[in-house]
């Protein structure tokens, strides 16, 4: 019997000793114990491939809202890769040309859609719809560049001659 009560008195001495410990060092203990929430996996990066894959399921999404804009359908459709935000990682640009819904061999609106790849998503960063024809030709050392093409007085509708090189500027969603 004085035993048992001897080993009550010590169990009971024993969780009053623990409660004097201090909260923060018990919190302390805890997180060395437990795995942190934020440790996760890493994230896993996307491809280029990847990116491509995803700017297009989102530029179709998109499509009806341009075409409904133009009463046209879409004639053609371009996907393209490059570094255009400086950040080393490729983005994409997708360039896209219309017809009108008549039929017709006229083009009646293009454009190029632009998305920041963000390494595992992306993200529309606008759009650019001029109100002249061009030709999109390349993405070189961070920049854009376009083809201006314009009409001189003895053209065919379907050859402009004039052609002029434009760099495009990108501030924050606009492209110009």
């Amino acid at each position: 019997m004085k035993k048992t009560i001897l080993l009550i008195i010590l169990i009971v001495l024993g969780a009053c000793n623990k409660a004097n410990e201090n909260p923060k060092d018990l919190a302390l203990n805890k997180s060395k114990l437990l795995p942190k929430a934020n440790s996760a996996e890493p994230v896993r990066k996307i491809s280029t491939d990847e990116a491509k894959r995803l700017a297009e399921k989102q530029f179709q999404k998109y499509l009806p809202k341009i075409l409904d804009s133009h009463n046209a359908y879409l004639d053609s459709q371009d996907t393209f890769t490059g570094d255009f935000t400086g950040d080393g990682t490729d983005d994409v640009l997708i360039y896209f040309s219309l017809a009108p819904k008549e039929g017709g061999n006229t083009i009646v609106g293009q454009g190029l859609v632009l998305y920041k790849n963000t390494g595992t998503n992306i993200k529309v960063i606008g759009g650019y719809e001029p109100d002249y024809l061009f030709n999109f030709k390349k993405i070189n050392s961070g920049k854009i560049y376009v083809e201006k093409l314009e009409y001189a007085e003895t053209d065919g509708r379907c050859c402009p001659s004039i052609r002029t090189e434009h760099q495009l500027t990108i501030s924050g969603t606009k492209i110009y």
